[in-house]
């Protein structure tokens, strides 16, 4: 019995651990600026085309030709969430790219300096992107509780999906992935 008790404990100290990420719908965003809007099959705002493949069949978009910085200094997303744990992050977010000239955010976590998502060459198709890309980049440090996660409008032309936080470096997120939470926590 003695020798079953630590196994036991050690079995209970994993199924209360955190969870090693989070993901969430881009539609649950907790507040969004235009252009950027949702849309949805039944719900396609002027200037967007609905495109399928998206979870749950909605997510955010900048349409193409809406503008961006600098002639136009607005359209983000702003989504609030909780980490049970604090530790090293990667960010993914699944997109959709128009092109070349349609491929990227500027994303900012809290009050760390903004920066750069996106800008790979994967486009017209729903795909997953990360953050950061090199190993030379560090992952993104953060704090268990509450946390700030703003997509800003970089270029018009950009579809947003799903977003991950995971701790665990060599996961890759493949296709749509259960949502965990929402963006907007109280």
């Amino acid at each position: 019995m003695f020798v079953l008790m630590p196994a036991l404990l050690a079995l209970a100290g994993l199924a209360s651990a955190a969870p090693s990420r989070i993901v969430f719908e881009a539609e649950t965003a907790a507040a969004t600026e235009a252009p950027l809007v949702v849309v949805s099959a039944d719900q396609v705002p002027p200037g967007s085309v609905f495109v399928e493949g998206a979870s749950g069949g909605r997510y955010l978009e900048i349409p193409e030709k809406a503008g961006n910085p600098p002639a136009l200094d607005k359209g983000w997303a702003r989504f609030t969430f909780d980490l049970a744990a604090g530790g090293d992050y990667i960010l993914w977010a699944r997109v959709w790219w128009e092109g070349e000239c349609s491929n990227s955010f500027t994303v900012q976590i809290d009050e760390m300096a903004p920066f750069l998502f996106g800008e790979n060459a994967t486009y017209k198709t729903w795909t997953w992107v990360k953050y950061p890309v090199a190993r030379m980049m560090r992952p993104i440090k953060l704090a268990a509780g509450r946390h700030v996660l703003v997509f800003r409008n970089r270029e018009d032309g950009v579809r947003l999906d799903q977003i991950v936080l995971s701790r665990e470096p060599r996961f890759v997120p493949v296709g749509v992935e259960p949502a965990t939470t929402r963006g907007d926590a109280p």
